[in-house]
């Protein structure tokens, strides 16, 4: 309860804050974010807020973001939410913020910020956000509610993954309590393109599976273009092959523009973060993300992958 204080005092004292995530947003980023940038304008209506960084079309549902010019970091509080590594926050800008504050639920690969509350046992940093506000006794709006809710919602697989404790659904509660749309958001969440109908049975179609329980799929910008994907975009698709008994792991290799290759890390029990961070990325210890240099990475990581299932 103490940081909880700590951060509400750091917002108290600046006239502006700035909120910024990891690249390649997903849910929780977007609810961590936008949820943390309509709680401060509701109870701290005389600060200036903002929340900065790239959008992903499939989540601009949640809301949108600003520009800011350089100068306005200057004086300024950043909030960092969801990201554990500091050469994965969107728009590296933070730098020259006179405060740094650091939200986060994934181990903490890189310290940064005069504040860090760090905490693996939440779900999400969504969860945190919510639960912040529940301690600090804030008023909650629907808007910043919702968003909140679809982060937990997302980075828990539906309140399915390990973590989910009762504070998660203690939060949750709180969250829905303040009216917003449930069946709205679902809808959101869940509604999908013919278009991805076609590229999922295509990895269906497509993946390779080892003996020992490794489903990998490698795909090429060009099946992305004909479907009007990017390889931003994947973290949608990431879970794709989850579910089946023989698949006990499973990695998605999408090539980017720069022929650099996305990797999304998955698995129903086997530790995957350390093999992310081996390659210069990170996350859960279930669902990480990292970038393959070229192809001949991709065949180490593949092959990292299914040794380590086979120990």
């Amino acid at each position: 309860m103490e940081i909880l204080k700590d951060i509400e005092k750091q917002i108290k004292e600046f006239n502006t804050i700035i909120i910024q995530r990891h690249i390649n947003p997903d849910g929780d980023a977007y609810g961590s974010q936008l949820g943390l940038k309509g709680l401060i304008e509701e109870n701290f209506k005389d600060k200036k807020c903002y929340a900065i960084g790239e959008s992903m079309e499939y989540l601009n549902y949640i809301g949108s973001f600003d520009k800011v010019e350089d100068e306005v970091f200057k004086d300024a509080l950043v909030i960092v939410t969801d990201c554990g590594n500091v050469e994965r926050i969107d728009d590296q800008r933070f730098s020259l913020a006179k405060k740094i504050i650091k939200i986060d639920h994934h181990p903490n690969v890189t310290p940064y910020g005069e504040i860090m509350w760090v905490d693996t046992s939440y779900t999400s940093a969504s969860e945190m956000v919510g639960y912040m506000a529940m301690q600090l006794k804030w008023r909650i709006p629907t808007m910043a509610a919702r968003a909140i809710f679809n982060g937990i919602v997302t980075d828990s697989g539906r309140f399915m993954y390990r973590g989910v404790t009762p504070r998660t659904f203690d939060v949750a509660s709180r969250l829905l309590s303040t009216g917003f749309d449930l069946e709205e958001m679902y809808k959101n969440l869940n509604t999908k393109k013919l278009s991805e109908l076609t590229f999922i049975n295509y990895i269906y179609s497509n993946f390779k599976l080892t003996k020992n329980g490794l489903a990998t799929i490698i795909v090429p910008i060009s099946e992305m273009n004909k479907h009007g994907l990017s390889a931003e975009m994947m973290n949608k698709y990431a879970n794709t092959l989850a579910g089946f008994k023989e698949i006990k792991m499973w990695i998605t290799f999408s090539e980017r523009s720069d022929k650099q290759y996305r990797v999304e890390f998955r698995s129903s029990g086997t530790i995957v973060n350390q093999l992310a961070v081996k390659y210069g990325g990170g996350g859960h210890a279930q669902a990480a993300g990292a970038i393959a240099q070229n192809l001949k990475i991709v065949q180490d990581i593949i092959e990292d992958a299914d040794k380590l299932l086979g120990e």
